[in-house]
C-alpha cells in the first residue's frame, strides 16, 4: 500500500505521570506514516483524492498542546485516531518521542510506536449516549453548573447534546438550615467507555472542590451517570442505571424536561414520566429557568415563582410529545405540557450561523456554542458543517471556521442578540454571525440579514456548501459564490466528524 510519511513534527505539551509534568511543558516529537491508495491522486493531481498532510501535522500539534495525558501511549493512540478520521487513510503507524523524559540515567530518546487500522479502532469509535445528573448546594451553583457543562463537553471524544432546565430542590431529609440544591441533567454523545466517562466526571468534581464523604451531605458539585446506552451493570465502581435514579424527582424532573420519551432500564424500569409521577419527593423540586446556560445571573428575581405559567410557555415544545395527565399535577412539567396542547406558538424559520475563532480551543468553543444555542427553547440544530482551517494574511493568526443551521422561533434581532450573549459567555475570541434567515431581509445597524460580506468569504461559503450542497444565498447558489470568492485558496477542510471526535 502507498505511504505518506510525516517525520519530526514537534510541539510542546504537558504530558506525563509525575506531578511536575502536569505543570511544566516539554518537547514531544511525532513521526507518522499514513497507508492509503495514492493512485487516484497520481492520475488526477487533485488534493481531494489524497490527504492534506499539512492539516494532519496541525492536528498532531493540537493534540500535543491539548489535554494532559499521563502516558505517551495514550498520546500516540489519540494521534492515530485523529489520522484515521480521514476516510482515505486505511492504516497508520505513529511514533511519539519524549526526548526530555525524566530518566536518571544517560539516554538519547524514549519513544512509543502504535499501529492502528480502521478494523482495530471500530469498537473504540463507537458513539455512546449517556445521561448525566448534576447538582450541588454550596457556592455560586449556577456558575458551577455552567462550568461543569462546559467541562463535560471538553472531555475527549465527548459532546454535550442537550441541557435541561435548571431546578431548585429542597434539602429534603437534611437538617434545618441546609441550603437548597440546584439540579440539572445533560445528555452527551461520547466515544469514552462508561468507566472512562466516570473518571472524567470525577476529575471535574475534584476541580470544583468536591470531597466524597457521606451521601446525605452538602456538596459543591455532584455528577452522576444515570444512563449509558440503556446498559445494565452491577460493577461496584459504576452501577448502571444509577441505582437510586428511579426514586429521585430532582433527577427525573430535569431528565423528563430534556427527553420527554426517556425510559429507565433495570430493576425499576419504566418511563421517566411515570416514575416522576410516582416519586415521593416530586413536590420538593421547582423549575427556575430554562435558558440558564446563556442567560444572565439566575438570582433573587426568580425566587418568587409561585406561578410558573410564563416558564411553561417557553417549555411547551419540549413536552409536546407527552400527555399532561401523565405528569404530577401542578408541576412545571405538567403546566408546560398542558400549555403545549393549546398553543401553537410562532412558526419556525431556518437560520444559518457562522462560527469562527483564532483560538487553539476553537473546536471546544464551537461545541459549547452549538450546545448553548440548541438548548434555547424553540431552537433546534438541524445541520453542522465540517470544520475548516482558514489561513489569514497580514500576519493575522489562522482561524478555524464552521457553519451550523438551526430552526428557530426567534426573530432575527433576538437571534443576533443571543449570538452576542453566547459569544460573551464563552470567549472573546469566538465570533458568531447570522448569515441568512429564511424569509428575512434586514439592513439596519443592529440587524443585517443576509450578512453583507458573506458572499465574498470562503470561510463561510465552503463549510456551508459542505453542509448543504443546494444552499443559496439570496438568488445565488453558494457553489457559484464559492467559485468566485477571492479567498478560496486560504480555506481548507480539517475534518468532517469533529463534532463527536477528540481534540484536533
Amino acid at each position: 500500500m502507498d505511504q505518506i510519511r510525516l517525520t519530526g513534527v514537534r510541539a510542546v505539551g504537558k504530558h506525563g505521570v509525575l506531578d511536575f509534568e502536569h505543570e511544566r511543558a516539554q518537547t514531544f516529537v511525532v513521526d507518522a506514516t499514513l497507508f492509503l491508495d495514492l493512485a487516484p491522486a497520481g492520475h488526477s493531481d487533485d488534493l481531494r483524492d489524497t490527504v492534506d498532510y499539512g492539516a494532519i501535522a496541525k492536528g498532531i500539534v493540537a493534540i500535543i498542546e491539548g489535554e494532559h495525558v499521563d502516558l505517551i501511549e495514550k498520546l500516540a493512540d489519540r494521534i492515530a485516531s485523529m489520522i484515521l478520521e480521514y476516510p482515505a487513510v486505511a492504516q497508520t503507524q505513529v511514533t511519539v518521542h519524549k526526548p526530555s523524559a525524566p530518566i536518571v540515567v544517560p539516554f538519547d530518546d524514549v519513544s512509543v510506536t502504535v499501529e492502528r487500522s480502521r478494523e482495530t479502532t471500530s469498537a473504540a469509535s463507537q458513539v455512546h449516549h449517556a445521561v448525566i445528573a448534576m447538582g450541588g448546594n454550596q457556592g455560586d451553583m449556577v456558575a458551577t453548573l455552567r462550568d461543569a457543562v462546559r467541562s463535560i463537553d471538553g472531555l475527549a471524544s465527548t459532546q454535550v447534546t442537550g441541557v435541561s432546565p435548571l431546578y431548585r430542590t429542597d434539602a429534603w431529609g437534611m437538617p434545618d438550615g441546609t441550603p437548597e440544591f440546584h439540579n440539572a441533567v445533560v445528555s452527551v454523545n461520547t466515544r469514552l467507555s462508561a468507566l472512562e466517562l466516570l473518571r472524567g466526571l470525577q476529575r471535574i468534581e475534584a476541580d470544583h472542590g468536591r470531597v466524597r464523604t457521606d451521601h446525605w451531605t452538602s456538596r459543591t458539585l455532584d455528577l452522576d451517570i444515570i444512563d449509558f446506552d440503556g446498559q445494565e451493570s452491577q460493577d461496584p465502581d459504576l452501577t448502571l442505571p444509577h441505582p437510586r435514579a428511579w426514586q429521585r424527582a430532582f433527577v427525573l424532573g430535569p431528565w423528563l424536561a430534556l427527553e420527554p420519551d426517556a425510559e429507565l432500564t433495570g430493576d425499576h424500569a419504566g418511563s421517566v414520566a411515570q416514575l416522576l409521577h410516582e416519586s415521593t419527593d416530586r413536590d420538593h423540586i421547582d423549575e427556575i429557568a430554562d435558558d440558564w446556560m446563556v442567560g444572565g445571573s439566575v438570582g433573587d428575581g426568580i425566587a418568587d415563582h409561585a406561578d410558573d405559567t410564563d416558564n411553561a410557555d417557553d417549555m411547551g415544545e419540549s413536552y409536546s410529545a407527552i400527555d399532561a395527565s401523565d405528569l404530577p399535577e401542578g408541576t412545571a412539567a405538567a403546566k408546560a405540557a398542558a400549555s403545549a396542547s393549546v398553543q401553537s406558538g410562532p412558526a419556525s424559520r431556518r437560520a444559518v450561523i457562522s462560527l469562527d475563532s483564532p483560538s487553539t480551543k476553537a473546536e471546544q468553543q464551537f461545541r459549547m456554542a452549538i450546545v448553548a444555542l440548541d438548548g434555547i427553547p424553540g431552537n433546534q440544530v438541524e445541520g453542522i458543517s465540517p470544520l475548516y482551517h482558514v489561513s489569514q494574511l497580514d500576519g493575522l493568526p489562522d482561524k478555524m471556521a464552521a457553519v451550523m443551521q438551526i430552526s428557530t422561533r426567534m426573530g432575527a434581532r433576538d437571534l443576533i442578540e443571543t449570538l452576542g450573549n453566547v459569544e460573551a459567555s464563552i470567549s472573546g475570541d469566538l465570533d458568531l454571525d447570522l448569515i441568512d434567515m429564511e424569509g428575512v431581509t434586514c439592513d439596519e445597524p443592529d440587524c443585517k440579514v443576509p450578512w453583507p460580506t458573506a458572499r465574498n468569504h470562503a470561510a463561510v461559503l465552503a463549510p456551508w456548501l459542505d453542509m448543504d450542497p443546494d444552499a443559496r444565498l439570496g438568488k445565488d447558489p453558494v457553489s457559484f459564490l464559492l467559485a468566485m470568492a477571492p479567498d478560496t485558496a486560504q480555506v481548507g477542510l480539517l475534518t468532517d466528524n469533529w463534532i463527536i471526535g477528540g481534540e484536533l
